[in-house]
């Protein structure tokens, strides 16, 4: 090969190398101040009386003095679910779980998490400050079960799966995890790169998480892939969408890693979350025998 052809190949890979970097630095620079800004709003259009449940508005208080606002329903059976939204969503896209827990006896709270719906907070981090945040709600639940707070579990869709895995290893308190559609929590978790795609994207994933770190000055959490091998001997249920192979890949991953007792469940036809809308009786039945198994006396 000529000189002057190779000096022309070595000038095009250096800058077409010099603009993915540039590309995937800015995409993930600008997704991740996306990331952390509020998402406040007014909660419209619905609430656990539109399933005839008594409930108590409750503002609780978290360590850093951020006030979340919520809604508990008194158990019924001695066992109470925290309900955990997904990422910029509120307690209103948790009503239908809170529905089907309501009619099958268990004790519900259900809250907008920090800097999200009516909660305070004036930036979010990508979940990772809402695991510290389940303490408070743990507290509360400690105050108001009657000396049944060892009957705690936790369901989470979404950003709020990957909220009850970290809050499933940290606090002894908490006897079953669901979590439906987690993702990732940190970089660790993106490996191995689902496609080809994926693979070529890469880098977008270490990147976007240190410039949440930055600017949010939260410290990543440990890796969803080793938290689930920490909620062990308590109960674990992995929940995926029939239609994200991402999602697949990722609740499989956190399935072989994760300890005894543990459940896997691919939702067939479903998208991101859409377990109870696609599967509805199916969902309710794999969702109340998991948590009946785990937080209710064997004679109940």
């Amino acid at each position: 090969m000529r000189p002057k052809t190779v000096y022309w190949i070595r000038l095009l890979s250096f800058a077409l190398l010099t603009l993915y970097a540039l590309a995937i630095s800015g995409y993930a620079w600008f997704h991740a101040n996306a990331a952390i800004r509020p998402a406040q709003h007014e909660i419209c259009c619905g609430s656990p009386q539109d399933f005839l449940a008594e409930y108590e508005p409750v503002t609780i208080m978290t360590e850093d003095g951020v006030q979340l606002f919520g809604w508990y329903i008194q158990s019924q059976n001695e066992a109470t679910v925290i309900l955990l939204h997904g990422y910029g969503g509120d307690r209103i896209s948790m009503l239908a779980h809170a529905e089907m827990l309501f009619s099958n006896g268990y004790g519900v709270l259900i809250y907008d998490q920090r800097a999200s719906g009516e909660s305070e907070g004036n930036m979010r981090s990508w979940g990772w400050q809402d695991v510290t945040d389940v303490r408070a709600i743990l507290d509360f639940l400690q105050e108001h079960m009657d000396g049944k707070a060892g009957r705690i579990g936790v369901l989470g869709c979404s950003t709020g799966a990957e909220i009850a895995i970290g809050a499933g290893a940290q606090f002894q308190d908490i006897q079953a995890v669901v979590a439906d559609g987690a993702f990732f929590a940190t970089a660790r978790d993106t490996l191995p790169p689902y496609d080809v795609a994926d693979w070529a994207g890469w880098p977008f994933y270490p990147l976007f998480l240190k410039v949440i770190e930055w600017k949010s000055g939260i410290s990543a959490p440990m890796p969803l892939s080793e938290a689930v091998a920490q909620i062990a001997p308590r109960s674990l249920f992995l929940i995926a969408a029939g239609e994200d192979g991402y999602e697949q890949l990722r609740a499989q991953q956190y399935y072989e890693r994760a300890g005894k007792p543990k459940e896997y469940w691919i939702v067939e036809k479903a998208p991101h979350c859409g377990g109870p809308n696609v599967q509805p009786l199916e969902y309710e039945n794999r969702v109340i025998d998991f948590f009946d198994r785990a937080l209710l006396p064997l004679d109940e």
